[in-house]
């Protein structure tokens, strides 16, 4: 085990808020590359991966639920696995965040998806007050 590189990718911020936006946008994106790949395997050169990586795609999803809740652990899902329809697409999501008249969304990117998010439980917190 080489340990030169160890410790290359780790980020020291001093803004817990910042810090944590950047590590989600990160995990975002990775996990969106790993299940394109997975369907590129699949639909292009015919090599079903899609059992033997269940397992791991059932673990982040449960992480997911766990530090984020159900309604935002399915928001997250959604951007992932259904943003794009069969044709690639990408779809539009009807949001009604509480409080709010219902209004529609385009999520283009991870940070898209972070700030959606950080309206949603800024939402949920003023009427949990």
């Amino acid at each position: 085990m080489n340990l030169n590189n160890f410790g290359n990718r780790l980020k020291i911020n001093r803004n817990k808020q910042t810090q944590e936006k950047d590590v989600f946008i990160e995990f975002i994106n990775m996990l969106d590359e790993c299940w394109a790949r997975t369907n590129f395997l699949h639909d292009h050169l015919k090599i079903d991966f899609y059992n033997y990586e269940e397992s791991y795609y059932s673990i982040i999803e449960n992480l997911i639920y766990l530090k984020y809740g159900e309604e935002v652990g399915a928001l997250v899902l959604w951007y992932v696995y259904d943003r794009f329809d069969s044709d690639g697409e990408l779809q539009k999501l009807e949001v009604t965040i509480p409080g709010k008249a219902k209004k529609i969304f385009t999520l283009k990117s991870a940070s898209d998806l972070w700030i959606l998010i950080e309206k949603i439980n800024k939402a949920n917190q003023n009427n949990n007050l």
